[in-house]
């Protein structure tokens, strides 16, 4: 029989995890505080692994205990009647999004210029994606920072799913929410095996296992990035050439503030 400590099946939760709240679809997600750096990255990346056999998808929260309660906070409110989330094929079209999003070209300042934006990150590409693979995953994720940081496990196919299920909030103001940020990260997982990592109050990280293989790519996908977080350009880059080059490394950041 089946309890509260108890994962679908009846097995048992992985040591230390305890009940956190229910997702959307009504199913127990867990949490636990482990140290953080490099160890969280390792018990991410373990349970990462075993997520094919337990249908639990790992998620660092990092270290700011206001993540988990506002988390913790809206499920309670919007968990109550399991709503559910949109399945795959019933969720919006991730490129029709974007288009939509990005709206028109010429109208927007950091899409001006794109030939010599484009030509240089052809000449640099190389020695930028040299020294992009090089870096340790450690050292690129956010969500890794502090003594101790939170890591949930949440019922999901993959995810792609989790920010909706957790009825995340990061990107609200600008109209996106979990049935778009379902169908955006579906497809980026699809493309560039895109796998979210983290979640912040208004941050997302991903690891990547196929980036880009050339500048063109980089700068198409840079483009799809800056339409689904504008705010890239006041927190992370100057310029579309800039955002693009990041692109060529393991890791993805967004963040809405």
């Amino acid at each position: 029989m089946n309890g509260p400590a108890l994962l679908p099946g009846g097995s048992q939760p992985p040591p230390g995890f305890e009940p956190w709240c229910h997702t959307l679809r009504g199913e127990q997600a867990w949490s636990h505080v482990v140290p953080g750096g490099a160890p969280a990255l390792a018990t991410w990346q373990a349970l990462r692994e075993r997520h094919p056999r337990t249908g639990l998808w790992p998620v660092l929260l990092g270290s700011d205990p206001q993540v988990i309660d506002q988390l913790t906070w809206r499920l309670e409110m919007l968990a109550r009647s399991t709503p559910g989330i949109p399945e795959i094929e019933d969720a919006p079209s991730a490129p029709e999004l974007l288009a939509e999003w990005i709206g028109n070209p010429a109208e927007d300042e950091y899409l001006e210029d794109v030939p010599r934006h484009l030509a240089k990150l052809e000449q640099d590409a190389d020695a930028i994606r040299t020294r992009l693979t090089a870096r340790p995953d450690e050292d690129a994720v956010r969500a890794l920072a502090g003594d101790t940081v939170t890591i949930a496990l949440v019922p999901a196919h993959g995810g792609w799913e989790v920010p909706a299920l957790l009825a995340w909030s990061g990107a609200e103001r600008h109209d996106i929410g979990g049935p778009e940020h379902l169908a955006v990260l579906h497809f980026w997982h699809e493309v560039y095996e895109a796998e979210l990592v983290g979640l912040g109050l208004e941050r997302m990280e991903c690891l990547v296992g196929r980036p880009p293989e050339d500048a063109r790519a980089a700068f198409e996908l840079a483009v799809q990035h800056y339409a689904y977080c504008p705010e890239l350009m006041d927190n992370l880059v100057p310029a579309m050439g800039a955002l693009a080059a990041t692109l060529f490394g393991r890791h993805w950041l967004f963040d809405w503030t």
